[in-house]
């Protein structure tokens, strides 16, 4: 994210902290559709993903004035999107299931690149790979966060994101060529 933008997330923050009105109002308007898209990849729906949503901001609210670095703003919305979203899925899903990952020696290979021109066939396939390689795809590419961002709100290393990473877009590769992930039509 540029300085410009960074600057004006810590506008809003600092008018959230300091209680005015309408800043809450402003913070909704620009953070709920990327969040909400969000929280539906990882829950799997946009009925749960609005349940989410509600839960984010009744959090947000009660929180805003916590938030030590205003400039982190985005950053601690989608860290606390996720940690409600993935409170949701341990509770409607095994723990077994909401953990389950793909155990595989990390190679370095090339990576995989997705042409623009598909997108409903990318967010299907989206869909069908496990909730931690489809998180980092949706915060990377989708939500613009950085590496280090993404590690901060999903809550482990750089490198397991970027080996989370890896693997995801290999999946996604497969699905959307009809390999061994699945078939795509």
């Amino acid at each position: 994210m540029d300085n410009k933008n960074r600057a004006a997330y810590e506008w809003i923050a600092l008018r959230c902290q300091s209680g005015e009105t309408s800043a809450f109002e402003d913070l909704v308007a620009v953070m709920e559709r990327p969040l909400l898209y969000y929280a539906a990849s990882l829950t799997g729906n946009q009925d749960s993903g609005l349940d989410v949503l509600q839960e984010v901001w009744i959090k947000v609210l009660r929180d805003i004035r916590k938030l030590k670095d205003p400039g982190s703003l985005r950053s601690w919305l989608y860290a606390i999107t996720h940690g409600i979203a993935v409170d949701r899925i341990r509770r409607n899903a095994s723990r077994e299931r909401a953990e389950q990952v793909e155990l595989e020696d990390f190679q370095e290979a090339e990576e995989p690149s997705f042409a623009e021109e598909d997108a409903a066939a990318i967010h299907q396939a989206l869909s069908r790979i496990g909730l931690r390689h489809r998180e980092v795809l949706v915060l990377y590419f989708l939500q613009d966060l950085s590496i280090a961002e993404i590690a901060e709100v999903v809550g482990c290393s750089e490198g397991t994101v970027k080996s989370r990473m890896h693997y995801a877009k290999r999946a996604m590769k497969g699905i959307l060529s009809g390999g061994i992930y699945g078939n795509a039509k």
